[in-house]
C-alpha cells in the first residue's frame, strides 16, 4: 500500500515535471518567434525606410531634372524668339524693299479688282437681307404716269350687284400678326444668311425693263416682277429649309396665277352630254351656274398654294390692281382713315369733298374684292395700286372684313432698324405665309356669306363720275403717318441699328409670344362678344369692336374663359369658339377613307371589313344604304360649323366638285361629287352607268352609294350645290400618283377598261386623267363615268373621242369598226405616250 502511494507519487512528481518542461518549452517557443517577428518588423522598418531614402533622392533628381529641362525650355523659347525677332527685322526690311514695288503693282490691279468684285457682286445670289433691300429699291423706281391723255380711263359699265359687308374695320393688330410670322422665321440661323436669292443682276435686268404704270395692266407686270416672282422666291427658301419648313408647317410653295382652276378643271367635261345620254333621256342645255355670292367674274390675280403632300392646288390670296392714278395714295389714305360702314356711309348716299369721295371709292374697291373673296371662299386678299397696299382679312364673321393700309415708300425710314419688315415684299411674303396656315371654311361661314345684301356697284362708275374737284386732297384731309414696329423680339431681317439701342429700351420690347399652333390667328377684333340678335340690326348703334386680349384661332382656340364665340352663326349653330378647343372632334382632313370592301358591305348588305381603319366606329354591322343616305342628307342640312365632317378636295370639273364626306354617326368615310341642279340629272345619269357595272365596283371603279338631293345647298366657290354623288376613294391620278405608268400599270388599266367593254359601258373619255391609284390597294380604277354610254357592239355609234381627242373620228376601215376596241387602243396608246415622255 504504501509502495503504490509512492508509486503513485512518483508518477505524479514525473508528470509535474514533464508539464513544466512543457510549459518551459513552449514558453521559449513562443519568445523565439516573437523574436522572429520583431526581426521582421525591423528589418520591415528598415526597408520602408530604405524606400523612402530612395524616394526622396529619385524625387529629388525627377525635381532636379525638371528644373533643367525648364531652364532649357526657357533657354530654346528665348532663342526661339531673338529668332522670330531676327526673322520679323528681317521680314520687315524686306517688306520696306518691296513696298515701292507693291504700291506701283497694286495700283494697277485695283482697277482690275474693282471690276471682279463688281462683276461677281451682281452675279452672286443675294442673302435675305441684301435682297429685301434691292427689292425695295425696286419699287422706289416704279414710273407712275399721271397725264390723262397716257393712261387708261375705263369705260361706264352695267353696275354689278356685288355682296357687301356691314363693317369695314381697320385692323389694328395687323402689325402683330405679321410679326409672329418673322418671329417664326427667325428660328432658322441659316434662313438669313444663304444666298438663295435673285442675283442683283438680274434684278437690275427687271428694273431696266420695267414698263411705266399706266393702266391696271401694266400695273399688272411690273407687280409680277418686282413683288410676285420675289415672294415665290421666299416662300420657295421657306420651303427648301427642311427645320424651317416644318416649324412653319408649309407643305408646298405658291405661285400667282389669274384664275384658280390650274389644270383642276377637266376641259374634257365641257362637251354636253347630251350627246351621249342614249336610254336615259335628253338633258336641259347647260346653262349658268348660280352664283350664290359676289360678282360673276374674277380677282385681277390669285396666290395658290400647291401643296407637295396631297397634290392639291389651293387658292388662298386674291389680289385686286387698282392703276394709281385711278385710286390715289391719299384717296386709299383718306378714304380709310377710320370704320366704314358702307349701307351707313356710301351706299345710296349723296356727298362732297375729297374725304367722302375717297370713302366711297374705297368702299367700292374694298367691295369688289370682298365679294370675289367670298365668292372664292378666301379669308385673305389685298389690293395693289403699285404704291399703296391694302391688306384684307375676312373673320369668321363674314360680315365685316378688316384693312390694314402700307405705304412701303414712307413706312421704310433708315434710321429704323425694323423698317425691311414694311416693304412691299416683304409684308405680301409675311401677309401670304398667314393666309398658308390651316383655316378651311365652312358652311356656315358660306351661309353667312349667302345672306349678305348686294351692291350694285361698279368701281369704274364712281370713278368716272366723281367731280375732278373732289379728287384733290385740301390741306385738312387725313394724311399717311409711317408706321414704325417696335415690337420686332425676334427676325432674321432686323438691321444694325438694334446693336445701337441700350439694354434698357432693348428690355422693353415685344417678349416672343407662344408659338402658333397650326392654324391661322385671326384679328383680336373677331374674338370679341357679338351682338345679341335684337340688338344686330341696329348697325349705327354698334360701335367698331374693341380687342380682345385673348388670342383666339380657329380650329386652335385658347380654353379661357373670356373667349366666346366667334361670331352669331358659330352660336346658331351650337357651338362656340371655348367649346371647340375642349371637345373638338378630329378633323375630316385627318380621317382615313373607308376601304372599297367595307362600302361594298354597305351597298349589298354584306359582311364588316375589319381592315377597314373606322371598323370600330361602324358598329355591330352595317346600316342600309338607304339609312345612309337619309342619315347623310340630314347631317348635311346641319352639320356646317368648322369642325363640319364634310370638306373640299380643291378638284373640280366643268359640272362638279369633289368632297370629302364622313357620316358622323356611323364612321363611314367616302368621297362625295357635288353638283349645281343644272347638272343634276347629269349626275343621276352617272349613277346609272355605276349600277350597270355594279360587278366590278370597289374592283375596277369605285363603289358607288347613289345619289341624294341636299336639305341645303352647298356653297364652295362660285358653285351653289345641290345635289351629291358618294364614290368610295379610288386614289390620286395616276400620272401625279406614280412616278412612271410602268407596263404592268398600263395593262391593268387597260383590264380595267375591258371589264368595263364587258358590261356594255364605253367610257368615251378613257384617257389617263381619269384612272385613279391607290396606294393602300395598289390598284388602278377608272372613273368619271358622266359621259359613258350603254350600248352593244351591233348598235354602236362611230366613236366620240374625250379630251384632246374630242372632235376626231377614227379614220379609214376603223369610223364604222368596234368603238370598244378603238377606245382601248387610244387608251393603250395615250399610256404608251406617257411612259415615252417620262423616259
Amino acid at each position: 500500500m504504501a509502495e503504490n502511494e509512492e508509486a503513485e507519487g512518483r508518477e505524479k512528481e514525473y508528470q509535474r515535471r514533464i508539464k513544466a518542461l512543457e510549459d518551459r518549452l513552449l514558453k521559449a517557443q513562443r519568445q523565439q518567434e516573437e523574436e522572429q517577428r520583431q526581426r521582421e518588423e525591423e528589418q520591415h522598418r528598415r526597408h520602408e525606410a530604405e524606400d523612402r531614402l530612395l524616394e526622396a533622392q529619385r524625387q529629388q533628381e525627377e525635381e532636379q531634372r525638371r528644373r533643367e529641362e525648364e531652364q532649357h525650355r526657357r533657354h530654346e523659347a528665348e532663342d526661339r524668339l531673338l529668332e522670330a525677332q531676327r526673322q520679323q527685322e528681317e521680314e520687315q526690311r524686306r517688306r520696306e524693299e518691296e513696298q515701292h514695288r507693291r504700291h506701283e503693282a497694286e495700283d494697277r490691279l485695283l482697277g482690275e479688282q474693282r471690276l471682279r468684285e463688281e462683276a461677281e457682286k451682281i452675279t452672286r445670289s443675294l442673302t435675305l437681307q441684301p435682297f429685301l433691300e434691292t427689292c425695295h429699291s425696286l419699287s422706289l423706281g416704279i414710273k407712275i404716269i399721271t397725264d390723262v391723255t397716257l393712261t387708261t380711263q375705263g369705260d361706264t359699265t352695267n353696275p354689278t350687284g356685288r355682296v357687301y359687308p356691314k363693317q369695314i374695320i381697320p385692323w389694328t393688330t395687323f402689325a402683330e400678326e405679321q410679326e409672329k410670322v418673322w418671329d417664326k422665321l427667325a428660328s432658322s440661323s441659316s434662313f438669313p444668311s444663304r444666298p438663295v436669292f435673285t442675283t442683283p443682276h438680274n434684278l437690275d435686268y427687271v428694273k431696266h425693263w420695267l414698263p411705266s404704270i399706266s393702266s391696271e395692266n401694266s400695273l399688272r407686270i411690273v407687280e409680277r416682277d418686282i413683288l410676285e416672282n420675289r415672294v415665290q422666291e421666299l416662300v420657295k427658301a421657306v420651303y427648301n429649309d427642311s427645320s424651317l419648313r416644318k416649324h412653319i408647317g408649309l407643305d408646298g410653295t405658291v405661285t400667282f396665277q389669274s384664275h384658280t382652276n390650274l389644270g383642276a378643271t377637266d376641259d374634257s367635261l365641257s362637251k354636253s352630254t347630251e350627246q351621249v345620254l342614249p336610254g336615259f333621256g335628253t338633258p336641259t342645255p347647260a346653262r349658268q351656274g348660280q352664283k350664290p355670292r359676289g360678282k360673276g367674274g374674277i380677282a385681277d390675280q390669285f396666290c395658290i398654294y400647291r401643296t407637295t403632300h396631297d397634290k392639291k392646288n389651293i387658292p388662298i390670296v386674291s389680289i385686286e390692281y387698282k392703276a394709281p392714278h385711278k385710286l390715289t395714295r391719299d384717296e386709299i389714305v383718306t378714304g380709310l382713315a377710320s370704320e366704314i360702314q358702307p349701307e351707313r356711309d356710301v351706299i345710296n348716299k349723296e356727298g362732297e369733298g375729297f374725304e367722302f369721295a375717297s370713302r366711297r371709292l374705297a368702299a367700292a374697291v374694298v367691295t369688289q374684292l370682298f365679294s370675289y373673296m367670298v365668292s372664292k371662299d378666301l379669308r385673305y386678299g389685298y389690293i395693289d395700286t403699285g404704291e399703296a397696299y391694302v391688306f384684307l382679312h375676312i373673320p369668321d364673321d363674314p360680315t365685316r372684313v378688316y384693312f390694314a393700309v402700307s405705304v412701303p415708300s414712307l413706312d421704310v425710314q433708315d434710321d429704323d432698324e425694323g423698317r425691311l419688315h414694311r416693304t412691299a415684299v416683304a409684308q405680301a411674303f409675311a401677309f401670304v405665309l398667314q393666309a398658308i396656315q390651316p383655316q378651311p371654311i365652312d358652311q356656315a361661314w358660306r351661309d353667312a356669306c349667302f345672306k349678305l345684301k348686294k351692291w350694285d356697284v361698279e368701281f369704274e362708275n364712281i370713278l368716272l363720275k366723281t367731280p375732278k374737284s373732289d379728287r384733290k386732297p385740301r390741306k385738312n384731309d387725313p394724311t399717311y403717318k409711317a408706321q414704325r414696329w417696335k415690337d420686332f423680339r425676334r427676325s432674321p431681317i432686323m438691321t444694325r441699328l438694334r446693336r445701337l439701342l441700350p439694354d434698357t429700351q432693348q428690355s422693353k420690347k415685344f417678349r416672343r409670344s407662344p408659338i402658333m399652333k397650326r392654324s391661322r390667328c385671326l384679328p383680336p377684333q373677331d374674338r370679341v362678344q357679338r351682338p345679341s340678335r335684337n340688338d344686330s340690326d341696329n348697325d349705327d348703334e354698334n360701335p367698331a369692336p374693341m380687342p380682345n386680349s385673348g388670342v383666339g384661332c380657329r380650329g386652335a382656340l385658347t380654353n379661357t374663359s373670356t373667349d366666346i364665340g366667334s361670331s352669331e352663326m358659330v352660336e346658331q349653330n351650337g357651338s362656340s369658339a371655348s367649346q371647340e378647343g375642349t371637345n373638338k372632334r378630329p378633323n375630316i382632313e385627318d380621317r382615313q377613307y373607308c376601304t372599297h370592301e367595307c362600302l361594298r358591305g354597305l351597298q349589298i348588305g354584306g359582311a364588316m371589313d375589319e381592315k377597314c381603319p373606322n371598323f370600330s366606329d361602324h358598329g355591330k354591322m352595317h346600316i342600309t344604304q338607304g339609312e345612309f343616305l337619309r342619315l347623310a342628307r340630314d347631317q348635311l342640312a346641319v352639320d356646317r360649323g368648322p369642325d363640319a365632317d364634310c370638306a373640299p378636295l380643291y378638284l373640280s370639273g366643268s359640272r362638279g366638285s369633289l368632297f370629302k364626306f364622313r357620316l358622323s354617326s356611323h364612321g363611314y368615310t367616302l368621297v362625295a361629287k357635288g353638283v349645281q341642279a343644272m347638272h343634276s340629272k347629269h349626275l343621276r345619269y352617272e349613277a346609272k352607268i355605276y349600277s350597270q357595272v355594279q360587278g366590278i365596283q370597289g374592283k375596277f371603279v369605285p363603289v358607288c352609294l347613289d345619289v341624294i338631293d341636299l336639305i341645303k345647298p352647298y356653297y364652295y366657290h362660285w358653285g351653289v350645290y345641290t345635289h351629291f354623288l358618294f364614290l368610295s376613294y379610288g386614289g390620286l391620278p395616276v400620272l401625279s400618283a406614280l412616278e412612271e405608268v410602268s407596263t404592268d400599270t398600263a395593262d391593268e388599266i387597260l383590264v380595267a377598261l375591258s371589264q368595263l367593254h364587258q358590261r356594255g359601258v364605253l367610257h368615251r373619255d378613257a384617257e389617263p386623267r381619269n384612272v385613279l391609284y391607290d396606294e393602300r390597294t395598289e390598284r388602278c380604277m377608272i372613273v368619271d363615268l358622266m359621259l359613258s354610254e350603254v350600248c352593244t357592239r351591233q348598235s354602236l355609234k362611230p366613236v366620240r373621242g374625250g379630251g384632246r381627242n374630242r372632235g376626231k373620228r377614227a379614220s379609214g376601215g376603223q369610223q364604222k369598226g368596234d368603238a370598244f376596241a378603238i377606245e382601248a387602243e387610244s387608251l393603250r396608246a395615250s399610256l404608251t405616250r406617257q411612259r415615252r415622255g417620262h423616259a
